[in-house]
């Protein structure tokens, strides 16, 4: 029987198998997956795209950075390089990566040879990165990048993993990278994105950096064997002799780009400009029309989603604003570039979101009743499918709230980890715009699934993408089945020309990712719901079982958990022998120290005390399992135990996040084995190890 809903996706008709359900589509492609683009020059490879953007917006702001008066320790607003200044200096320092390659890489090697060869990029973002990837491009060389925050031992995997001989990075990695320098043996150059000129003025020069440590720099890499550049002096080389450019195909690579690596080691997914063509096609049918792209990049360039952004902005001749380097100052950057387009994710929209309650319906007197009222009548608006927008309460409330984030802003998407219902309901009335949850992964250029513009309910990412098909797979042991009624459940397939081309050197991983007739297994478990569009419900691999049989999906528990405000970080543990559950807790210092000191009756308390206080974690237990019980949670997915640390996980220090901020189970285990075991002792009645 036909849907008697109204329908935000194509069920193409006799496509259900054993194991599998229907597939599904975008509306737009019943008949064929090609996509509809809207009006526009479109390209092949990325390369070409600044082409044409640099000649139809030549004097158009391109790349901003904020300048910054280090006497007054203040960032101020962004200076501007235009789509020819930046197209220009790209030419020239491409050539200088020919030369330099003949000089040092493949010595006395014809040009033609020096072609489809691995890049690396090293550094936070910065316009010096753009620059240096552009160039790469201009002679079809494809970028390696590496998050700011590895590890040496990460560093060290990836740069031999994906054998790249020349690195690109700013002037506090080159320590890192010489200290390496045995382990790293195909290295054979690194270019400095800051000056190395004993004339360049220390300003330029970042902290702890002055003339003369760069003078010692120069002489450790000569003694290291690799040749040190900068940036400038590549530039020049490339000027002097300039390398006719060479497009890439669009079947040539544009990136690897490596996983988190929550197990294992990293996987290098190997992304195709062909994959970005899809990008520039398939993006702007996502947005409001007529929109010009403003965009801050504050999220890693090294991941896909922001590399995805920063491409989409360039096609349609937008501005790409790059943040000051510090992600507490992000609100601050947003002011000041004021962005019409803001692409985050749940960590960072939570903490938004707990200052938005905080000074709204939490707050105190005749500004918290009209808060409340205000946001009261847009929700209820909300839900019965009216906008999120109100003629009354936006002049006099969300206007201000608006200017926090720039007061432009039109389209909010956020993705890379679902997003709780109530916060995503909460910022669509604060921000008076479009806020969108969307689906993808590394492996489809960060798209998948995205929300139609006029969608108001939470809990669903949306309908497939154009030119893409969904379908779902049964995962019997964890009893998700595409058979389930009214709505199929199971694994997330999808295919199109998102995918990416497999992983690098690991065609065993790549046959697991990949299957047959092009479907590309995400591990994501979902739901078809009965209007068409998808909820994200599950991860397949995050799930265990304890001792009494009951199945745990302990990241569902941490978004739940998460939500209190004393929480900045959580992880959840539980295993095969044990029936209940344990965390350890990483309170947010802002909302936790006032609590906790009167908890503890002490005023003058530190963190690091606070966490040890036995009184205060029996408190934040019982805070915890209220919070719990209030979600409808089953009695076994209550913590019976916590340890509190003042020490937050991070990717340098403990290990237990990746550069992506997932949390690695199995490193932050081992990291607290023996707190974990002396909770379960004391929950069992056994002496503690």
């Amino acid at each position: 029987m036909a849907p008697s809903v109204p329908q935000q996706s194509y069920r193409v008709p006799g496509s259900e198998e054993p194991g599998y359900s229907y597939i599904i589509r975008h509306p737009d492609c019943k008949d064929s997956l090609a996509i509809l683009v809207l009006p526009g020059t479109y390209h092949d490879s990325v390369f070409e795209m600044l082409q044409s953007s640099a000649a139809l917006h030549a004097d158009a702001p391109f790349v901003g950075t904020r300048s910054y008066d280090r006497a007054a320790n203040k960032f101020g607003g962004f200076q501007w390089m235009t789509y020819a200044e930046v197209y220009s200096r790209a030419l020239n320092i491409g050539s200088g990566l020919v030369r330099l390659m003949q000089r040092h890489v493949r010595p006395g090697a014809d040009v033609s040879a020096l072609t489809r060869l691995p890049l690396g990029l090293y550094s936070v973002n910065r316009a010096e990165w753009l620059l240096a990837d552009y160039a790469g491009m201009s002679q079809n060389m494809y970028s390696v990048a590496l998050y700011d925050t590895l590890g040496a031992e990460s560093i060290e995997f990836i740069l031999n993993h994906a054998e790249v001989e020349v690195l690109v990075c700013s002037l506090d990695k080159i320590p890192k990278i010489l200290k390496l320098r045995q382990k790293l043996p195909l290295l054979k150059a690194v270019v400095c994105m800051d000056s190395l000129s004993a004339d360049a003025p220390d300003a330029t020069l970042p902290s702890p950096f002055n003339t003369d440590s760069v003078a010692v720099l120069k002489q450790w890499a000569e003694a290291a064997g690799v040749a040190l550049y900068d940036l400038a002096t590549l530039e020049e080389m490339g000027a002097a002799e300039p390398v006719a450019v060479r497009i890439p195909k669009t079947t040539d690579m544009f990136c690897l780009c490596y996983t988190s690596g929550t197990t294992g080691t990293p996987k290098a997914a190997m992304i195709l400009h062909s994959n970005m063509a899809y990008v520039q096609r398939a993006v702007p049918l996502l947005l409001p029309r007529g929109t010009h792209p403003v965009s801050l990049a504050y999220l890693p360039l090294a991941h896909i989603y922001e590399r995805s952004t920063e491409v989409y902005v360039m096609s349609r001749g937008g501005q790409i604003g790059m943040y000051s380097g510090n992600i507490l100052n992000v609100v601050d950057d947003l002011q000041t570039l004021r962005p019409t387009m803001f692409c985050s994710v749940p960590r960072l929209l939570n903490r938004i979101y707990d200052r938005l309650v905080a000074g709204t319906i939490h707050a105190p007197g005749l500004t918290g009743v009209l808060a409340r009222r205000a946001i009261g009548d847009k929700l209820e608006n909300l839900k019965a499918g009216k906008g999120n927008t109100h003629a009354f309460w936006d002049r006099v409330i969300f206007g201000k709230i608006r200017a926090l984030l720039g007061g432009k802003l039109e389209f909010v998407l956020t993705g890379s980890a679902p997003i709780a219902p109530d916060v995503l309901q909460f910022l669509r009335v604060c921000f008076c715009c479009r806020v969108t949850e969307g689906w993808g992964a590394t492996e489809t250029t960060s798209l998948g699934i995205g929300t139609a513009k006029d969608e108001y309910r939470a809990g669903r990412v949306g309908s497939p993408m154009h030119g893409l098909e969904i379908r779902l797979a049964d995962v019997p042991d964890m009893n998700y089945m595409a058979s389930d009624k009214p709505c199929p459940r199971g694994e997330l397939l999808i295919r199109g020309a998102a995918v990416f081309a497999g992983y690098l050197k690991d065609p065993k991983k790549t046959a697991e990712a990949i299957l047959e007739g092009g479907w590309l297994a995400t591990g994501d478990i979902a739901r078809i719901n009965e209007d068409g569009t998808l909820s994200i419900i599950d991860r397949k691999k995050n799930i265990f079982k304890l001792s009494q049989g009951e199945y745990v999906a302990p990241e569902a528990l941490e978004n739940t958990y998460g939500k209190d405000s004393n929480i900045l970080q959580i992880f959840v543990h539980g295993d095969s022998l044990q029936s209940t559950l344990v965390g350890v807790v990483v309170p947010d210092p802002e909302a936790f120290v006032p609590w906790a000191r009167k908890v503890a009756k002490d005023d003058g308390a530190s963190l690091e005390s606070l966490c040890r206080n036995e009184a205060v974690n029996a408190a934040v237990v019982k805070r915890l399992a209220d919070h719990g019980r209030k979600a409808k949670l089953q009695g076994y997915e209550i913590l019976r135990a916590i340890k509190i640390d003042h020490r937050p996980f991070d990717v340098e220090t403990n290990g237990i996040f990746t550069p992506t901020m997932k949390l690695r189970r199995n490193i932050a285990a081992d990291y607290y084995r023996a707190d974990i075991d002396a909770m379960y002792a004391r929950i069992n009645g056994g002496p503690s190890p």
